[in-house]
């Protein structure tokens, strides 16, 4: 988790390779924990291929890389379980931006009118992507 952070921090400071480098890491470290499933805590259940695809996602969206952002995003999105409102909310919030900022304003609305409700209700964060979202036509 730590590894994963600081590859999302680099990718806020706009450092591609170190946060690309550290994604790596990150992924290598779970898979290898994911051998020993029974030494890991319960929570590490949800690091999975969605997980990963939904950071990857994140950091390109931080990366300004927005055509793979919405790719990884909408990838992640399609294999996330409904029931994780919260989740869904936050990387639903990320891909609205990703889509506003490649000027597909129907998309960006398509992905953020449905979430509005349980960003305010569950997720601070995923509201506040979506004030900051400025759709462009």
């Amino acid at each position: 988790m730590a590894t994963q952070m600081a590859a999302r921090g680099h990718a806020l400071a706009g450092e591609a390779r170190p946060a690309r480098t550290l994604l790596d890491e990150a992924e290598a470290l779970i898979r290898r924990a994911a051998e020993h499933a029974d030494d890991e805590p319960a929570w590490m259940y949800f690091y999975d291929e969605t997980w990963f695809r939904l950071q990857r996602g994140m950091t390109k969206l931080r990366l300004s890389n927005w055509p793979k952002a919405v790719d990884l995003l909408t990838a992640g999105l399609a294999n996330l379980p409904a029931p994780y409102k919260r989740d869904r909310a936050w990387y639903g919030s990320c891909l609205t931006k990703a889509d506003a900022e490649t000027g597909d304003a129907r998309a960006s609305l398509d992905v953020g009118l449905p979430i509005v409700g349980d960003a305010v209700k569950l997720n601070r964060h995923a509201h506040k992507e979506l004030i900051n979202v400025q759709v462009i036509q």
